[in-house]
């Protein structure tokens, strides 16, 4: 028998008590042929993108024994149960009760979240300024008009316009005349 980890995503209705989350836990396990070493409610959270429909789940994460062969069939048993929208397996070779205990903990802590102006006023705190934006007050359009509309005036002063040849004169007028 390999020891493994299970995080199962609940339905919310269906893991609104976690009682009901354990109970199908211990039925998918036990007819995989597997002994529960620990399982406890990890969060409800709202998901990325919908699952069956749904915006939220309860998570619950699983430490358990089972033979190496039972595992597909566990899958197996996931998908057909109507309560257990996802399964995620994963082979916890040598990890020993504290660990699991330690990993649960550490797992739940919360991540500092950053709102999302502060994100944008951190990602244009760490582009490097150019010295033509700061003059124009940070507004990158504002340089690229000003600039657009001085290159014209320049280049009408710096090339003359181009004169009629004498050659070019008289074969317009004999065209005409024709």
């Amino acid at each position: 028998m390999n020891q493994y980890e299970g995080m199962f995503l609940f339905d919310p209705t269906f893991g609104g008590s976690f009682e009901n989350c354990e109970a199908e836990i211990k039925r998918l396990i036990d007819r995989a042929g597997g002994e529960i070493i620990l399982c406890k409610k990890w969060d409800e959270r709202r998901l990325a993108y919908r699952i069956e429909g749904r915006k939220r789940g309860v998570y619950a994460l699983t430490y358990f024994n089972a033979p190496g062969d039972k595992i597909r069939g566990l899958e197996r048993d996931v998908k057909l149960s109507e309560d257990v929208l996802r399964v995620l397996v994963l082979r916890a070779k040598d990890v020993t009760p504290e660990a699991m205990e330690r990993g649960f903990q550490s797992a739940r802590e919360e991540r500092p979240r950053f709102e999302r102006n502060d994100y944008k006023s951190r990602r244009e705190e760490s582009k490097p300024r150019e010295a033509s934006s700061a003059a124009t007050d940070g507004k990158p359009g504002a340089e690229k008009a000003s600039s657009a509309s001085e290159k014209p005036a320049e280049t009408a002063a710096a090339s003359p316009a181009p004169e009629a040849s004498a050659g070019d004169a008289p074969e317009s007028t004999s065209k005409a005349s024709d």
